[in-house]
């Protein structure tokens, strides 16, 4: 009984009971107030659209700084997922205090007529992404409770297997993603991901296409279980050598959302806060090594990385164009919706193709081909945002409740983060999860098909490796055994013959 107690004190520490409920309800209530009263002041003519958007930055800022310090360093999916909707929706708000933009609701994006939306409109997009913002951590903040780091346990039995598979994968799907930067090269660079996917999927064989459902599944199964830094650090380094031809393509998206997640992987092991530095290091770093991959989607192949980092980040900060338009003719995509949200449950296996519009049947589509039908044509897309989705599911209330329920997603993820199987579930599907700022609505569904496809391919596996290892442990075992008596036979015919 009295191990039992240790036990539960031990796994329960002083630190992890539950976080007072008025102290959350006290920020809660204090942002919702200042929502408020800024749109008031808005509406009565006391704030330019400006003064607002600075405002809107203060507060995003402001709630994230409050994420890191209520979830414990940043240990929460919410963290990392208000980070990027602040890079996102209000990079360009960023770039405005820096200098580096003069009107933050220019739409700029793709169209060659660039055009200002009305002070109401801008109006509506800043509440929304306050709105959102509050929404999303209001659930994670509200039921926030720290967690022991999981401990492998019996878990970690699957090593050998998963090291088997990884380094299996390794040249398959180092020859895939070489043979598809070299399609991409020859056939156009970059756009080709959005003018001829299929064909470039085509260009490899199935079985080999095939195994990135496992390469990837295998990686993050290793950086759950192990505890070996010198082994992890090497599996990291060979998993991100293997995709570096997908990064010369341009194509930088999955895989700075992996490293997001593998952040808050490694934070929940640990069980350790990270350091700000630490943080902001990693932020700089994927901010130059964004800006030099996005540069290898230039025809010339010029680099400018050093040009400014209030430069690239106005360039993330796009998605508010795809946002803004979604607020102002929002009666030009509701009609569409139902149509829009089906199509998101089939991205993970449909692949995009610009070539062969169909109006009303992807959202990021119909934006890109009205702001710009020519140049949609040509392979530039605008992508698309689960703001403005929400927002043109239900106007701002669509936002609230959809961002509400973004933000149970997000605690639920944390919860199942307690253990080993959870934590690597929820490592699959959070780069997904956390693209949404310029992402679909729905898409984190369709990859989450995908994982569990994954998984289950991998269970197949595991079976397969524990019959041939009990087959082989037979035949070892029958040697051994045959072996012996041999032995023992020739010991006994030599000590008869000495007799």
């Amino acid at each position: 009984m009295a191990d039992a107690m240790n036990s539960s004190l031990t796994t329960h520490p002083a630190c992890a009971s539950a976080t007072p409920k008025s102290g959350a309800a006290l920020e809660l209530l204090g942002y919702l107030a200042s929502i408020a009263a800024a749109t008031l002041c808005f509406v009565m003519g006391w704030l330019t659209i400006d003064q607002a958007a600075v405002l809107t930055l203060l507060m995003l800022v402001s709630l994230i700084g409050l994420a890191w310090k209520r979830f414990d360093g940043g240990r929460h999916p919410c963290f990392f997922f208000l980070c990027m909707l602040t890079l996102f929706q209000a990079g360009r708000l960023i770039a405005y205090c820096a200098g580096g933009v003069t009107d933050i609701f220019r739409v700029t994006l793709m169209t060659s007529y660039q055009f200002g939306v009305s002070r109401n409109v801008a109006g509506s997009v800043l509440l929304s992404i306050a709105l959102s913002a509050i929404c999303v951590y209001a659930p994670c903040r509200w039921n926030y409770r720290f967690f022991s780091p999981p401990r492998s346990g019996s878990f970690g039995r699957f090593l050998p297997y998963l090291y088997l598979l990884l380094w299996l994968s390794v040249p398959v799907q180092l020859f895939k993603n070489y043979r598809y930067y070299e399609y991409a090269k020859d056939h156009g660079g970059y756009l080709v991901l959005f003018l001829d996917h299929g064909g470039m999927a085509s260009s490899i064989p199935l079985v080999v296409r095939a195994i990135s459902l496992i390469s990837l599944p295998a990686f993050v199964g290793i950086f759950v279980l192990e505890d070996r830094k010198k082994f992890l650090r090497t599996a990291t380094a060979v998993y991100f050598l293997i995709a570096a031809p997908v990064l010369l393509t341009g194509s930088r998206g999955a895989i700075f959302s992996l490293i997001l997640s593998l952040w808050y992987l490694a934070k929940v092991k640990s069980g350790k806060r990270a350091r700000l530095y630490a943080l902001g290091l990693l932020g700089a770093g994927l901010v130059l090594v964004g800006a030099l991959i996005g540069s290898f989607r230039l025809g010339n192949g010029e680099s400018r990385a050093l040009a400014g980092p209030s430069q690239f980040i106005a360039e993330q900060g796009a998605s508010l164009n795809v946002t803004e338009a979604a607020v102002a003719y929002r009666r030009r995509f509701a009609p569409h919706i139902v149509s829009y949200l089906a199509g998101e449950l089939q991205s993970a296996f449909v692949a995009s193709d610009q070539t062969n519009y169909v109006a009303g049947k992807r959202f990021s589509d119909d934006v890109a081909m009205f702001l710009n039908p020519t140049a949609y044509q040509l392979g530039f897309g605008s992508g698309s945002a689960y703001l403005a989705e929400a927002y043109v599911v239900g106007g701002l209330w669509g936002v609230a409740l959809i961002s509400g329920l973004l933000g149970a997603l997000l605690h639920g993820m944390h919860v199942y983060a307690r253990n080993p199987l959870g934590l690597f579930l929820v490592a699959m599907i959070l780069p997904d999860v956390l693209w949404m700022a310029r992402g679909g609505l729905l898409d984190w569904v369709s990859a989450s098909v995908r994982v569990g496809i994954s998984v289950l391919l991998l269970l197949m596996g595991w079976c397969l490796y524990q019959t041939i290892a009990r087959i082989g442990g037979v035949l070892w075992r029958s040697n051994y055994a045959l072996n012996q008596e041999m032995r023992e036979l020739g010991m006994h015919e030599l000590s008869g013959g000495n007799a």
